[in-house]
């Protein structure tokens, strides 16, 4: 059996906390700069665009923008400015444009179009001088250090950290403000805790060729980077649905002998899913939540 210690992906997993760390210290200044711009014009919707990880940050960040900043959110489709040329208006919008590597055209199209427009537009990327640092009015790093595994795990986490950040100084909000203090330590610390965990677990998982992963809300939005790691990673059909949409045509499709996850940390939705669980447990013979205590 392959250690696990000894991959690229491993190890950065474990940098993340000193990543999160350094992308709060190194940001904070231009976070708040873009808060205050954003009050200041009374902006009132936000638009994320992305691809892959950068877009399930993006949904991570419109869930928190909608409940915490009562903002309108959105996720943009590249293709409606690149290929439908569509004049979409941004003229009075915050837009989030999100990519790891920095070079997706599509999105520095997006953005160029956002700029023209007067909207406000934020290129968060991990590297230094990449196509979409020519456009957009403020510059956000993730400051994760380089990225060698291809799976993204620094990047996505200091994604989530800088939009999570944003939407504090924004809102003001004081449980998230006093999440920031913590978060590098709160990683470090599910990291320990979670490691054996895992390892008990997986030998469960090891041969299967399926596995579905359900939440709702925030859950579901992890649930969708969830499903990519697994598939990157593992090479499993592994499938994210929210645990109420679930219930709506796919649940006909439940299946003996299919791992299920479930994402149960959010006290806002833990019930939906809880619920779903108490059902598929007729169906599925292996099962495990993810859970706070």
């Amino acid at each position: 059996m392959i250690d696990t210690k000894e991959s690229v992906f491993w190890k950065e997993i474990f940098e993340q906390p000193e990543a999160v760390r350094n992308c709060l210290k190194e940001n904070e200044p231009v976070l708040r700069e873009i808060a205050k711009e954003v009050k200041e014009r009374k902006i009132k919707t936000v638009v994320f665009v992305g691809r892959g990880s950068s877009d399930h940050a993006n949904l991570v960040g419109r869930y928190l923008f909608e409940t915490k900043c009562s903002m309108v959110a959105s996720i943009c489709a590249p293709s409606v400015v690149t290929a439908y040329h569509s004049n979409v208006d941004y003229s009075n919008v915050l837009m989030i444009a999100v990519s790891q590597s920095g070079g997706a055209r599509d999105i520095y199209e997006v953005m160029k179009h956002c700029d023209e427009q007067g909207g406000v537009c934020v290129c968060v990327t991990n590297v230094e001088g990449s196509l979409m640092t020519q456009a957009g009015k403020y510059q956000v790093r993730n400051h994760c250090g380089p990225e060698r595994s291809v799976t993204a795990g620094k990047s996505y986490l200091t994604q989530v950290t800088i939009v999570t950040a944003l939407a504090a100084y924004i809102s003001g909000d004081p449980e998230l403000l006093s999440v920031l203090d913590e978060l590098g330590t709160i990683v470090e610390r599910s990291l320990a805790v979670l490691e054996p965990q895992v390892r008990d677990v997986v030998r469960y998982y090891r041969n299967t060729e399926h596995m579905l992963l359900m939440g709702r809300g925030l859950m579901d939005a992890l649930a969708n980077e969830v499903e990519l790691k697994i598939q990157e990673t593992s090479y499993l059909d592994a499938r994210s649905y929210g645990s109420a949409d679930y219930r709506h045509g796919p649940i006909a499709t439940a299946l003996r002998f299919v791992p299920c996850v479930f994402l149960i940390a959010d006290r806002h939705t833990n019930y939906c899913a809880v619920d779903l669980l108490k059902r598929l447990k007729e169906e599925s013979s292996i099962w495990c939540t993810v859970h706070r205590t």
